[in-house]
């Protein structure tokens, strides 16, 4: 597993989320894109918004790998 995960598209009961969790078991690095209340795909990143994940609103990110 590598040492950040980024989720950018997930449901919240997906793969991505899976990976996350055990990145999170792991002590990795998680990232994840937030989107809009409504999109089902924004139910992943912004729950691990919401969990503690730091978010990705720009190119600033970078500075953070």
């Amino acid at each position: 597993m590598s040492e950040n995960v980024i989720v950018t598209e997930a449901k919240k009961k997906s793969g991505s989320l899976i990976t996350a969790n055990l990145a999170l078991e792991a002590n990795r690095n998680i990232f994840a894109v937030p989107g809009p209340l409504t999109s089902p795909l924004s139910e992943g990143p912004n729950y691990l918004i919401a969990a503690g994940a730091m978010p990705i609103v720009n190119s600033e990110f970078e500075n953070l790998l």
